[in-house]
């Protein structure tokens, strides 16, 4: 593939990832089969990796949006300065249980910890 293609290939995968953005984002491989299944590039290892670098340049050089990366996400538990300011942000995580005396209640379960940042966006 050429210069020209790839470039196309980036513009439709920005595209791809801006509209994932409202439902919390995707990751590089979501992208390459959203390709892949358009027709857009061939379902093989170099092709990928190819992907990779176009879209890792393109963020570089800052006009491509973020993906979700959850290799390398940092997943810590929250703290605080003082006590404070736990008791304020405490106030935030307030809910009553919405399932409370119901019969049955649905619960959704996800096997790709990608796909929390879609549930949870």
């Amino acid at each position: 593939m050429g210069r020209l293609q790839w470039a196309r290939i980036v513009e439709r995968a920005a595209s791809i990832v801006t509209r994932y953005q409202a439902s919390g984002g995707c990751t590089l491989r979501q992208v390459y089969y959203r390709l892949v299944s358009e027709g857009a590039i061939p379902h093989t290892p170099p092709a990928y990796r190819r992907l990779s670098a176009q879209l890792a340049q393109a963020r570089r050089r800052q006009y491509f949006p973020d993906l979700i990366d959850p290799l390398r996400e940092i997943h810590a538990p929250p703290t605080w300065p003082d006590a404070t300011t736990f008791l304020r942000a405490a106030l935030d995580w307030f809910a009553l249980d919405r399932t409370a005396g119901q019969k049955t209640a649905v619960y959704m379960a996800c096997e790709k910890d990608t796909l929390r940042a879609q549930l949870t966006g």
